[in-house]
């Protein structure tokens, strides 16, 4: 029962957040087929942990995009604010874990740190320091993209020029979730979303998940 709960939970998740990242202009499809629904009844399997019960694997070319989906924890603001966060960030990715709740995710918010409203790609969103100008938010993205991808949007966002695919590999691993991904830590002059000009001096450490695979409940 809990996996169908968690899996559905996480596949509503998928359904809202791509509701969302879709382009504006809306292409209308006219529907010629129909199919009958059919039944879903799965055994539950004890024991196993929650990448296992709803079918978590690594993507592949032949997966189609609908079942794709990326994990990001990033962490962003003036350089000497972020080195004061570091260990707050870890604490935080160590405790970020799937929950029963919807968003199925649950997680420990550094004492420090103040919980600023979710949005619909942001699950878990903070900000600290000075006139809040830190920024720390846990992001499930569907379709979210290879990690050289990911790494050079983050790139481009701090004024960088874009990261070859051997710069992206040679990342070094962090455990973060259901497995390892790809931490990043960089420095630049940020330009956040809508804003006219860049601010020096920022810095911005994360993880990147890209790409995982979603089946069905086992």
């Amino acid at each position: 029962m809990f996996a169908r709960i968690y899996s559905l939970s996480l596949i509503l998740i998928l359904g809202l957040l791509g509701s969302v990242s879709c382009d504006r202009a809306e292409e209308y499809v006219e529907i010629k087929d129909s199919r009958t629904p059919g039944r879903f009844s799965p055994t539950p399997q004890l024991g196993l942990s929650f990448k296992d019960r709803a079918g978590i694997t690594s993507s592949s070319n032949s997966s189609p995009e609908s079942s794709k989906v990326s994990f990001f924890v990033k962490m962003i603001g003036p350089k000497a604010l972020i080195d004061g966060e570091k260990s707050r960030f870890d604490a935080f990715c160590k405790t970020l874990k799937v929950g029963k709740g919807n968003p199925p995710f649950e997680w420990t918010k550094p004492d420090e740190w103040n919980a600023a409203e979710g949005t619909a790609m942001r699950i878990a969103n903070f900000n600290f320091g000075p006139d809040k100008k830190g920024e720390c938010y846990f992001t499930v993205l569907p379709g979210g993209g290879q990690l050289l991808a990911n790494l050079n949007r983050w790139r481009s966002q701090m004024g960088l020029p874009d990261a070859t695919p051997e710069e992206a590999e040679s990342l070094p691993s962090r455990q973060f979730l259901f497995g390892d991904g790809k931490y990043v830590e960089i420095e630049g002059s940020f330009k956040g979303f809508g804003a006219s000009d860049a601010e020096d001096g920022y810095k911005m450490i994360g993880i990147i998940m890209p790409e995982l695979q979603i089946g069905g409940p086992k």
